[in-house]
């Protein structure tokens, strides 16, 4: 005897193709403190009604639930949330539509979509997206080079680079990453925004390059609306270069300690003279952390004159 089905059922064992959701953010380069609108569509694309569907909007998972009832199969809804961002608003910002239904009495599915907008940072530690250095017996806590290598916090302490410290190289001086062992202590340069104020003659970096030689263009804009392009070289960090600012004697990888040096360097860019920095957009190096990859890592940035330090943004 054959059973009856009803139309638009949940059929077990039949392959199940989650519905549609879209997401868009108005406006799509928002500014921190200022208002976003979140604008979701869920369309049932199934052959089954979404009972008790919940569409969920949310700013960095923190959000508005909406309450759709059923939908029924081939019908869409939308529905909006107009939401105002912090004021200190920075960096990756993720916007995300995720949306809950009912597919028969005992069982539930969900679908989502996600967007987001990258914010400049108010400083280089607020832009720090990878730690980078690791203490000798918890050496897997950092991964600088997406194969899990990483620096150790001794070796750059008996270099005088501890939390924190106020460093000189070439007569340039640098306040390192006030950070624990296994924390973001520096951003893989990848075209994001830093926020600058001040003026000066030089733009100064500390940082290295991982799997080659980080080689990229960024930008630096001033207040009355000019930029200058610039170029990065920096050398791979495997080795002892006679070009660096910093050698350590070893480094950590996957299996181990690893009794080969690594080089740090400083590198920058000269300023236009007179002009009030806005701010600067870092060299485009690579989109992500990978191995294999070049991938150009940034410690601290000090923007100095002639003679004088007039500011640094490495500091938290």
């Amino acid at each position: 005897m054959n059973t009856h089905r009803p139309e638009n059922s949940y059929r077990p064992g039949e392959d199940f193709l989650p519905p549609r959701v879209s997401l868009t953010v108005t406006p799509p380069a928002p500014e921190p403190g200022k208002a976003v609108t979140l604008t979701a569509t869920l369309t049932n694309t199934t052959g089954i009604a979404l009972r008790a569907a919940v569409l969920y909007l949310a700013v960095d998972d923190t959000g508005k639930p909406s309450s759709l009832d059923t939908l029924a199969p081939g019908r869409s809804v939308t529905r909006t949330w107009r939401t105002r961002l912090a004021d200190d608003a920075e960096g990756r910002i993720v916007f995300t539509a995720h949306a809950l239904f009912d597919v028969h009495r005992h069982g539930s599915d969900c679908t989502r979509a996600s967007s987001s907008v990258t914010m400049p940072s108010r400083s280089l530690p607020g832009a720090f997206d990878n730690a980078g250095i690791a203490s000798d017996d918890a050496l897997t806590a950092a991964n600088i080079d997406g194969s899990n290598s990483s620096l150790s916090a001794e070796a750059l302490a008996s270099a005088g680079l501890t939390p924190g410290a106020a460093v000189t190289y070439d007569g340039v001086p640098f306040t390192w990453p006030d950070t624990r062992p296994g924390s973001k202590d520096n951003v893989v340069s990848s075209g994001q925004r830093v926020l600058l104020s001040g003026s000066g003659s030089r733009l100064s970096f500390l940082g290295t390059s991982t799997w080659g030689e980080g080689k990229g263009d960024g930008k630096v804009v001033y207040t009355d609306g000019t930029e200058q392009a610039f170029s990065v070289a920096v050398p791979d960090w495997y080795g002892a270069s006679s070009s660096a600012a910093v050698v350590l004697p070893y480094r950590h990888i996957a299996t181990g300690r690893d009794d080969n040096p690594v080089s740090l360097f400083t590198f920058g860019v000269d300023l236009a003279a007179g002009k009030e920095l806005s701010s600067l957009v870092l060299p485009k190096v690579s989109d992500s952390l990978q191995a294999g990859v070049p991938a150009l890592h940034l410690f601290a940035m000090t923007i100095t004159t002639s003679t004088t330090t007039t500011s640094t943004t490495s500091t938290n």
